[in-house]
């Protein structure tokens, strides 16, 4: 059996010398299907269910008769995109070249500080033993080089680089439009349950029914259910959406503003830090000190040497950063 299907979330920890090698055999992720799965894709799987199951089995057929087919097909498309995207963001290797075209799988070697100054050196990785793109970056979650490294994302288990970017926008931007539809229908039943409660009663299920007994999962599969059901799903999907929305919006402004300034989130982070630590009075040089560039390195989107390959400092700092952080305070409960 590979010794590389094992163990394939394990990452070596980080002590005062660098990473520091662990008992079991450090192998790479190949995507974020690689076993364990992160509790937040969990909940975002959870999440996508229960938006799709009170969405297309209790507020679309609940609707007005001439507003049932558009409610199903605009729902249909949204939620059907974004799982088509979501799922691609997931499966894909995001790591560089030529750690997928390399001809061995093996553990991930133990980084030995005393005989290199940085993971990456020239180009070439020493515990992926490969050369690598310039912009490509060892992520200690996934434990490989990604290439064109944005963000170890926990809601994709998966990290975000040049191979999986658009599909990452992508996800996020199915899933706020997808999030916001089900927002308008959700109000709507709420709204309608309480000013005219028969206007969500046109089904021919409803037909000679006491007006107590109302159902769900229609045409196909009809189960009675209390009136106070009905409120009770659309309000707590109400609140759910809500929080789903304005974290997305977040999010995706953020990236926008990443893009238009040409920056990636690894080197968003690394300016934020750059600028705290240039207000730091007991570092007058923090440039020279930690290896962070000037901010217009950074904000031109290209790398020097000190920064550009993880040194044992940087290791223990950047590194811990992207992969526990992740990202930016929101971006750790949204991705």
């Amino acid at each position: 059996m590979d010794v590389c299907s094992k163990n394939q979330n394990r990452t070596a920890p980080l002590g005062a010398d660098g990473p520091q090698r662990g008992d079991a055999p450090l192998c790479s992720r190949t995507n974020g299907w690689s076993w364990p799965p992160h509790p937040f894709q969990l909940l975002a799987w959870l999440l996508y269910a229960y938006f799709a199951l009170t969405g297309f089995g209790v507020f679309v057929p609940l609707l007005p008769a001439h507003w049932i087919p558009a409610g199903y097909i605009c729902t249909g498309v949204l939620f059907a995109c974004h799982l088509c995207v979501h799922v691609m963001a997931v499966s894909v290797d995001p790591a560089d070249y030529n750690v997928r075209t390399r001809s061995h799988k093996a553990p991930v070697p133990e980084f030995d500080h005393s005989k290199h100054a940085h993971v990456i050196e020239n180009c070439h990785c020493y515990l992926c033993q490969v050369d690598v793109g310039p912009k490509s970056k060892h992520c200690s979650a996934c434990n490989k080089c990604v290439s064109d490294f944005d963000h170890h994302c926990r809601w994709l288990n998966n990290c975000v680089g040049s191979r999986n970017y658009r599909l990452f926008l992508h996800s996020v931007l199915s899933a706020l439009l997808g999030v916001s539809l089900l927002l308008v229908l959700s109000f709507y039943v709420f709204i309608q349950f309480f000013l005219d409660p028969s206007r969500l009663r046109t089904d021919n299920h409803f037909l000679g029914r006491n007006e107590s007994v109302w159902l769900v999962f229609l045409p196909l599969a009809p189960v009675r259910s209390a009136a106070a059901v009905i409120p009770a799903l659309a309000a707590v999907t109400m609140a759910m959406a809500l929080m789903s929305l304005v974290l997305l919006c977040h999010l995706l402004c953020f990236h926008i503003y990443l893009m238009w300034n040409r920056l990636s989130t690894f080197e968003y982070i690394l300016r934020q830090r750059h600028r705290r630590d240039g207000r730091d009075p007991k570092n007058p040089e923090p440039g020279k000190e930690t290896g962070a560039p000037s901010i217009h390195l950074i904000k031109d989107g290209s790398y020097p040497e000190s920064l550009g390959y993880t040194n044992s400092q940087l290791d223990l700092e950047e590194r811990t950063t992207v992969a526990v952080r992740g990202e930016p305070e929101f971006l750790r409960t949204v991705s």
